[in-house]
């Protein structure tokens, strides 16, 4: 290699290491210049933050861009536009978990209580509008057209109208059929429970309740045995099985009644005065209880249906010591079977 060539090549060589001294001594100086820079920044973001009541944000920057951590997107939005308007910031972005999705609120079932005391209706619930209560009022007001209705319904739109629209037949069959009973709406079941003067109006009830799409539980009971205890006295001519014209009568309406309620089942209990002896006595109430039997089956009522039992003079119902009296243990009674 001639001298000039070696000349050049020495200038070169010279020429990088003083650029790579260079280039090392600008990167050695900018390095520390540039932690400061971000430690800086850092720091007036954290303290920026701190006073606008967002101590929890996590801020880190590379160079003048920066990267905030927040807890929520409104956090995160907030603090952005805190730190984005800082003196020596250039970028500043923001990170957040992803907000779950939260279902809707599934609508509430309406509740509703519909209860008949002593003639007096009280409604009380919560129903989805106005029509639906005015509805529900004027259906009670038909039970017992004498007393107002106890409105206490609450309007509440959160819930639905399931099953209230079949609500109103229910106690437009209800009606004057009972002055004790309770018609309850709640969580989808229909609960029926009272006294319903005769089986047909218990079975109307019951179908109406079916109809309104709602689970039925029915804790109705038929008002057979107050019907029967209320009924004229039976009575027979003087020691004989012939009942009175009166008798017939009470016994046209007991047919009547246990008609009305086919499902019931009856005990008809004879019983008499000490007057003979306790031997003929026992035999006449015998007797006595099975002509009833005998008129009921051939005035429509099974005979499945019917038992008949003598006590004789054994089961007094007062002291057998006046006329009247005995009068009163010379009956016939009645008694429903479970």
């Amino acid at each position: 290699m001639s001298d000039r060539s070696n000349r050049r090549f020495s200038r070169l060589v010279g020429l990088a290491v003083a650029v790579v001294g260079l280039t090392g001594i600008v990167v050695a100086q900018h390095i520390p210049n540039r932690h400061k820079m971000e430690d800086d920044l850092t720091r007036r973001s954290v303290a920026a933050l701190t006073a606008a009541g967002l101590p929890d944000i996590r801020v880190s920057f590379i160079g003048r861009d920066g990267t905030l951590r927040a807890g929520s997107e409104a956090e995160g939005t907030r603090a952005l536009r805190i730190v984005r308007a800082l003196e020596g910031v250039r970028v500043a972005d923001a990170e957040w978990p992803e907000a779950p999705v939260v279902a809707p609120p599934a609508p509430a079932l309406p509740s509703v209580l519909v209860a008949v005391v002593g003639g007096k209706v009280t409604l009380s619930g919560r129903v989805p509008d106005e029509a639906t209560r005015t509805a529900l009022k004027q259906a009670a007001a038909a039970i017992s057209a004498d007393v107002d209705v106890d409105d206490q319904l609450t309007v509440d739109a959160t819930v639905t109208g399931a099953a209230l629209g079949g609500l109103v037949p229910v106690l437009q069959a209800v009606g004057k059929n009972s002055t004790d009973a309770s018609v309850e709406l709640r969580e989808g079941a229909l609960t029926l429970t009272g006294t319903i003067k005769t089986q047909a109006a218990k079975d109307a009830i019951a179908d109406a309740a079916v109809a309104s799409g709602a689970t039925v539980i029915d804790q109705m009971k038929v008002e057979v045995q107050q019907a029967l205890i209320s009924l004229p006295p039976v009575t027979f001519l003087d020691n004989r099985t012939v009942l009175t014209a009166a008798g017939q009568a009470a016994l046209v309406r007991a047919a009547q009644i246990l008609t009305e309620n086919p499902e019931v089942k009856v005990r008809i209990e004879g019983h008499t005065d000490t007057i003979g002896t306790a031997e003929s006595n026992l035999a006449l109430s015998r007797a006595r209880a099975k002509t009833v039997v005998d008129f009921l089956v051939a005035h429509g009522v099974s005979a499945d249906r019917l038992t008949s039992v003598g006590y004789g003079e054994s089961r007094l119902k007062v002291p057998d010591t006046t006329e009247t009296n005995r009068a009163i243990n010379r009956r016939v009674e009645f008694i429903v079977l479970p």
